[in-house]
């Protein structure tokens, strides 16, 4: 039986659109039909870029309304995610969404109860998932080769010039829900647990962002184990994604390991998974993600990083703002909702 063809779109053609481009160009099952942007400029540029010839949407519904379409990218201003996936799947279009999937709770619960409805496929651009060193991490965790866990901590680092829209609160949602949910999300697949209870704290650090753009915080998983997160976007310093995860039978610092099982272990040993740390789109597996949405697509079957696995992650990221605003309180996550205790 011959495999089905996809045509796909990119809605937003800033900086994350080439991650997406590459991958549909990668996968042979996929060609790029069309790119959308409020900007014409930047649609021309990506067609230059790959060497490319696509239909160019000035408006969102006129990509909607184009039946070549079957998956849709969406890599707009924060803002505008939840609404924009919200019509794409009223409009049959199966949805590869660009973090985060909205920077509100009430936005969040909406776009969940309308996918669901139209039983449209989704997933989520959280790409550490699909990073071998993570991958292996999260294994080792799920295998019981740390014994119990019960501390993980998570920071994300990354210092680059952010300009425009990435300044300013209401188009960001925050330090955390811009960049910091990457490692957010990766704390809990690597636990293979939701977060239940969060207290943040944020500080302004120059005048560049109009919000705070460090922000920390101390968390509870479901299974009781805690952890320590922290995101700055301010500072010198490079992409840095750090994961330490300690357990009764194993400790992990990045892609170092000390395991009770190698008796007579002194010291950490390191694995080379080949993964690299980078902000570059380039660098990222974007190519696996579409991979494996197209096999989740042509076997009907929903991907585990899908849009409902996303929710407690940005909920997480959510809800370490509210607890900042307020001093530090803790904020429970009950399902889809904040609570302030």
């Amino acid at each position: 039986m011959s495999l089905r063809h996809y045509g796909c779109a990119v809605w937003g053609c800033g900086w994350v659109a080439s991650g997406h481009i590459n991958a549909y160009l990668k996968n042979s099952q996929c060609s790029v039909v069309g790119l959308g942007s409020r900007s014409p400029e930047s649609v021309a540029a990506k067609q230059q870029e790959f060497g490319i010839e696509t239909a160019v949407y000035a408006d969102f519904d006129e990509l909607l309304a184009d039946d070549r379409v079957d998956i849709v990218s969406i890599c707009t201003p924060n803002h505008l995610h939840a609404d924009e996936a919200i019509r794409a799947a009223k409009a049959g279009k199966h949805i590869f969404l660009e973090k985060p999937i909205a920077i509100s709770e009430g936005d969040i619960q909406q776009l969940c109860e309308v996918v669901q409805e139209t039983g449209v496929k989704t997933v989520v651009a959280f790409v550490l998932r699909f990073n071998p060193l993570v991958k292996l991490q999260r294994k080792l965790v799920a295998d019981g080769e740390l014994g119990r866990v019960f501390l993980l901590n998570v920071d994300y680092w990354f210092g680059r010039e952010r300009l425009g829209w990435m300044k300013e609160r209401e188009c960001s949602g925050g330090a955390f829900i811009l960049g910091g949910c990457h490692s957010v999300d990766a704390a809990r697949f690597i636990m293979g647990e939701d977060i239940v209870a969060v207290r943040g704290s944020a500080v302004q650090v120059g005048t560049h962002y109009g919000y705070p753009p460090v922000e920390t915080a101390q968390v509870t998983f479901a299974n009781g184990a805690i952890g320590a997160f922290s995101c700055s976007l301010e500072g010198c310093s490079p992409f840095t994604a750090n994961v330490h995860i300690l357990g009764e039978n194993g400790t992990i610092v990045n892609d170092r390991f000390f395991l009770r099982k190698f008796e007579g272990q002194a010291d950490y040993f390191t694995m080379d998974t080949g993964y690299r740390q980078t902000g570059d789109v380039y660098g990222h597996p974007f190519p696996a993600v579409v991979d494996h949405f197209v096999e989740c697509i042509n076997s009907d079957t929903e991907s585990p990083h899908n849009l409902f696995d996303a929710v407690n992650s940005h909920l997480c990221c959510l809800a370490i703002r509210k607890s900042a605003e307020a001093g530090g309180r803790q904020v429970t996550i009950d399902g889809q909702s904040l609570r302030l205790e």
